[in-house]
């Protein structure tokens, strides 16, 4: 306590490593807990800080959170613009957004699972979370847009659409597979790194990636019946029409092939 008896200290020393959520926890329930019990007494005017490696852990993963909130909203506000654009529906956009989200939120618990196991860590860094959503999202949405776009590129040659779809499939998911598999080695030099952030943010895109080049296709596949009306399609079919008095042969040479 000071000489003048207005300032009093207090030394807290946890059993928990300070740097962790654990910790930081911790320090939020006892500077809770000190203001509540000072609400109704003379000192209920006090001010009352904490200080130290896990009140700043707390007060950074405070930050984070505020802007990892504001970081989602203005990338998935950004990609379903950008998706709607591209696929010319709302229902396509939404399924590609909600299967980046669940493949996010899925490569997270298998990280969180494989932290438990094999580093004995069975929480997430407070980072983490932030730094895979950007990576992962970024990595997933371009997938989709050069597999739409090819879609859409071939809507005169393939009138069809779930034979377009497929051969879009087909073409773009080679080079996508190729992509992952250099991203997948890039990120796994990041793993003997020995620091617990970047293991757990190479682990889960990684694992994002493996789900994404698995379910994105057969997803997106699947929706187009149910997004585009196929033969009815006037889009499509006066793309078709153009096409025809354009080139009069291409399409009877594709019908007779």
């Amino acid at each position: 306590m000071s000489k003048n008896r207005k300032i009093s200290s207090l030394t807290i020393v946890l059993n928990s490593d300070p740097s962790t959520t654990q910790s930081a926890n911790r320090i939020r329930t006892i500077s809770s807990d000190v203001k509540a019990r000072l609400k109704n007494t003379d000192l209920k005017n006090a001010t009352v800080a904490i200080g130290g490696q896990s009140s700043q852990t707390a007060d950074l993963q405070k930050t984070a959170n505020g802007d990892f909130l504001r970081t989602v909203a203005i990338m998935l506000i950004g990609i379903g613009l950008a998706l709607m654009i591209v696929t010319r529906s709302l229902v396509q956009a939404l399924t590609i957004i909600g299967t980046l989200i669940v493949t996010y939120f899925g490569s997270l618990q298998v990280t969180r699972w494989l932290s438990g196991y094999l580093m004995a860590r069975d929480m997430l860094t407070w980072n983490t979370p932030f730094f895979s959503f950007i990576m992962l999202i970024a990595l997933g949405v371009d997938y989709s847009i050069f597999l739409m776009m090819r879609y859409r590129d071939d809507a005169s040659a393939i009138p069809d659409v779930r034979r377009r779809i497929l051969h879009s499939a087909t073409i773009i998911g080679t080079v996508v597979i190729s992509a992952a598999i250099i991203l997948g080695g890039t990120f796994a030099a990041l793993i003997p790194s020995n620091v617990l952030t970047l293991i757990q943010v190479a682990t889960t895109v990684i694992v994002g990636l493996i789900i994404l080049a698995i379910t994105l296709p057969i997803i997106m596949s699947a929706m187009i019946k149910w997004t585009y009306p196929y033969v009815t399609d006037k889009m499509y079919q006066k793309k078709l029409e153009e096409d025809e008095r354009q080139h009069p042969t291409r399409r009877s040479k594709h019908s007779d092939s």
